[in-house]
């Protein structure tokens, strides 16, 4: 049975977070979101163990089994001679912080393509709430996070699968593509390239490219 389940996000209303429905192609997809969510925000302990043992792409790979259609996640690993603490601070330096002139990758779309910050958190915002979705007040995420939009995906690819009706089913499917198109994919292939170059953890690196160049896969499969 899939269990899908927000950190980031939360529904409005009386609705249960987590649900079950049987495993299927679509809940493949959107168990992918999940894991990628987990991934991007700051690593605790058990992140780091995980990163450390080489098993963040065996996860990937594990809620990608009935994906109906073939990715390649790779594989990475930590050294592990890289504390818990060092890596959490790299998370930082290359995301959140930087040094002086801000983070040399920022996790946030608002970052990409030129546009203003405000204007992309209120309209990544908006897709939230046109389904039922607002921020968790005590999360520090902003709307625009990596996690957080996958938080997102996850949620749309879900209700996809669980929806009572075809007619429904097709509208939640058709806003995954609206979203990647609009939000989502085009600041990832941005985001991996200044992972890339920020000279940071081969580690990042992977998860950054292994992220974007899957929302784009995905993508057009949901085209197809």
């Amino acid at each position: 049975m899939f269990v899908y389940s927000l950190d980031g996000l939360k529904i409005d209303g009386d609705l249960a977070k987590d649900v079950e429905i049987e495993d299927n192609e679509i809940t493949a997809r959107s168990g992918v979101y999940q894991t990628f969510g987990k991934l991007f925000i700051a690593p605790d302990a058990e992140a780091h163990q995980l990163a450390v043992d080489g098993k963040w792409p065996e996860k990937l790979r594990e809620a990608a089994e009935l994906l109906a259609y073939d990715f390649d996640f790779g594989e990475a690993s930590l050294d592990g001679s890289v504390s818990a603490e060092d890596f959490q601070a790299e998370y930082i330096r290359v995301f959140d912080v930087g040094s002086g002139d801000g983070p040399p990758a920022p996790i946030v779309g608002g970052a990409y393509g030129g546009v203003d910050r405000r204007k992309k958190m209120e309209e990544v915002a908006r897709f939230f709430e046109y389904f039922g979705l607002t921020t968790t007040p005590d999360d520090p995420r902003p709307p625009d996070h990596l996690a957080t939009e996958c938080e997102f995906m996850q949620y749309l690819a879900f209700k996809e699968a669980a929806s009572p009706s075809p007619r429904l089913g097709v509208s939640f499917h058709r806003a995954q593509d609206d979203f990647l198109e609009r939000q989502f994919v085009d600041w990832l292939q941005e985001f991996a390239a200044k992972v890339e170059a920020a000279e940071t953890m081969p580690f990042w690196v992977w998860a950054a490219k292994t992220a974007a160049g899957f929302a784009k896969a995905d993508m057009q499969h949901i085209r197809s």
